[in-house]
């Protein structure tokens, strides 16, 4: 019986929607981040509805999925305006599509009317890198040509506007190398073009910046604090000293005092020997 009730609210409601004319969908394209109140389009227009009836059949744009009811329609002029901020990193992250649906209804007869409203990106994020700093130990023996992995930057944007390359503000010991992965997004090496020298230099300070290709173009830095490790490549040297000098002295006069006292201990032995 329950089985049966439930069948049969199945079927009404399958015949409810199905009768209600759902006319042509209507598409718009639109940059994020529109100001509430800015013109989306004349819906009444774009669709051929009489913009007299509109109030007379109570037009009004509903939310497809009970999702966030992004923009009304003006009753006296036939036009679609932003209601609530459309953010597209928020609704659809990196995504290289995003599409807001929405519904007009007008009531007197029923009739709906689907709205696509696409979503463009604009460059309204900068690159960014996950730490404010980085810190890097290489031993100063380390040849040129050693690569030293950095990673990436990130964007909340797509496409153009995204991550676009790296650069590194001119220094003595290393240049940059930008290489992009499976994915499409851009890393960098740092390369070693100069040996280090700790003894002339242990700490060397770097400058590492990511730009998008946005219009204005965006960019973001992070400062990379390069330590040189010691390496055993010197020999020890004595440095002559007065002190040294006196040291050295004392000791070859010891030497010959102990050289003299072993030939008088083998005199008098030989001659003890003797008047035996």
């Amino acid at each position: 019986m329950g089985y049966s009730t439930i069948a049969l609210h199945c079927v009404l409601a399958f015949l409810f929607l199905a009768i209600i004319p759902v006319n042509g969908d209507v598409s718009y394209s639109v940059p994020e981040e529109m100001k509430r109140g800015s013109v989306i389009g004349n819906i009444a227009k774009d669709l051929g509805l009489d913009l007299r009836r509109l109030s007379a059949r109570k037009a009004r744009i509903d939310a497809e999925d009970n999702s966030v009811q992004y923009c009304v329609v003006n009753l006296n002029t036939g036009e679609l305006i932003v209601q609530e901020r459309i953010d597209r990193e928020g609704l659809c992250a990196k995504k290289a599509s995003c599409v807001v649906k929405q519904e007009l209804v007008l009531e007197n007869p029923l009739e709906l009317h689907r709205i696509n409203i696409r979503v463009q990106d604009v460059n309204d994020n900068s690159p960014q890198f996950k730490e404010e700093s980085l810190k890097i130990e290489i031993q100063e023996s380390a040849v040129k040509g050693a690569r030293f992995l950095l990673g990436e930057a990130h964007d909340g944007d797509i496409g153009e506007n995204a991550v676009q390359g790296y650069s590194l503000r001119q220094n003595d010991n290393f240049k940059l190398n930008v290489n992009t992965n499976a994915g499409g997004r851009k890393y960098c090496e740092l390369v070693l073009d100069k040996e280090l020298d700790r003894e002339d230099k242990k700490e060397i300070e770097l400058l590492l910046t990511a730009f998008d290709g946005g219009s204005p173009q965006r960019s973001g830095t992070v400062v990379i604090h390069v330590t040189a490790l010691d390496a055993n490549d010197n020999v020890p040297v004595f440095t002559e000293t007065p002190w040294c000098s006196f040291c050295f002295a004392g000791v070859v006069l010891v030497l010959r005092m102990a050289s003299f006292l072993r030939k008088i201990h083998c005199l008098l032995i030989c001659h003890t020997d003797f008047h035996l």
